[in-house]
């Protein structure tokens, strides 16, 4: 009953059929522009083929594969650590959710440049799954997509205020109206975190298509801040591509919504494994591996329990 990650469950962007590409492509994202798109369609897969395409920005995999370091995915039972971040350990409850159920269906992960064109795959059948969750208010038109049951419920998803430790009217922020005339990274297609921001009265918003970027630019002074989940580091501090930014103290933000996996609808064999995954999910949840995965990697955080919620 192994669903097990080894480099050979990574697509090969060398392998892949040339197809169009949508939106902006960031470090892995380039090689596979440069190269090509996905494998066929879900129509033209073997019936003998279970290894399953299921999506992942780019940055999320490369984390996820330093922090397995060649552990086998099913057997992780810690899940703090060097590069435990909430998308990563989403990307090992997938997996073990469906060790859980259905041994036969297999993940094959394949990075992803944008949000548009993971769910331009999914909507296709070019691709079975995400690998990581989704916000549901992020999908008004469904079309072509199932969702997984909740992963994280209303009201569980908080995050910070992140900017550099060198930022100081960011840091000595203590309400929200300190916070309102700052500027803001953000991304349109991030619904959940674009309206929430508006409906909060920052005006100083700027999209960026790509989370990568985000650190890098607030290092550079074109921006203020960035909504992040907070870490399990001792400070909780974020490193991002060498740029170390800390949460504005004593301030979170609770976004409403649930978030989901998402399925492919018109994969041959999305149905089948929305069904094993929720069982498998149910199950996890009912050993408490969910919630204590969510507070190993510090997503869940102890920590800023007092800080005043906006």
């Amino acid at each position: 009953m192994s669903v097990s990650l080894h480099a050979s469950d990574v697509t090969d962007a060398a392998s892949l059929p040339r197809r169009h590409w949508l939106g902006l492509s960031l470090g892995l994202g380039l090689a596979l522009a440069a190269r090509g798109g996905l494998a066929t369609p879900a129509a033209s897969v073997p019936a003998t083929d279970k290894r399953l395409p299921a999506l992942i920005p780019d940055d999320v995999l490369l984390d996820y594969q330093r922090f397995l370091a060649g552990r086998d995915p099913v057997g992780i039972s810690d899940f703090g650590g060097p590069h435990a971040r909430r998308d990563v350990i989403e990307v090992l409850l997938m997996q073990q959710a469906l060790a859980l159920q259905d041994g036969e269906l297999r993940l094959g992960l394949t990075p992803m440049p944008t949000s548009q064109r993971l769910q331009a795959e999914l909507r296709s059948g070019h691709a079975a799954c995400s690998a990581t969750s989704y916000w549901r208010e992020d999908f008004p038109q469904a079309d072509g997509l199932l969702f997984s049951d909740a992963l994280l419920g209303e009201g569980e998803f908080e995050v910070g205020f992140y900017t550099t430790p060198e930022h100081e009217r960011a840091l000595s922020a203590r309400s929200l109206r300190d916070l309102q005339g700052l500027r803001v990274l953000s991304n349109r297609s991030w619904r959940v975190d674009w309206l929430t921001l508006e409906q909060l009265g920052f005006t100083e918003l700027q999209h960026v298509a790509s989370w990568n970027l985000m650190p890098r630019m607030v290092q550079q002074g074109r921006a203020d801040l960035l909504l992040a989940p907070f870490q399990p580091t001792s400070d909780l501090s974020m490193t991002v591509e060498g740029v170390r930014l800390v949460p504005v103290p004593g301030l979170k933000l609770r976004m409403r919504g649930t978030r989901h996996f998402l399925v492919s609808r018109t994969h041959l064999l999305g149905p089948r494994l929305r069904e094993q995954l929720n069982a498998g999910l149910a199950r996890l949840r009912q050993q408490g591996v969910v919630r204590r995965a969510y507070e190993q990697c510090g997503f869940f955080n102890a920590r800023v329990a007092g800080w005043t919620r906006l």
